[in-house]
């Protein structure tokens, strides 16, 4: 998916900084604007890495 050497600290930190553009984003142009879409969608994502560190991480252990 992402980049393979990504740690889990280092997306949670893109993730929070994201989410605070996103919340940013929609307050100034509204929920459903073409920006605060996009930095949605990076941000999900971002979250689907973080899932799939913890899955594989769950199924080696």
């Amino acid at each position: 998916m992402g980049d393979k050497h990504v740690t889990p600290e280092v997306l949670l930190e893109e993730i929070e900084r994201l989410r605070g553009i996103m919340i940013n984003t929609a307050l100034k142009e509204g929920l459903v604007s073409n920006n605060t879409v996009k930095v949605s969608q990076v941000l999900d994502r971002k979250l689907n890495e973080l899932d799939e560190i913890h899955l594989k991480k769950a199924l080696t252990s």
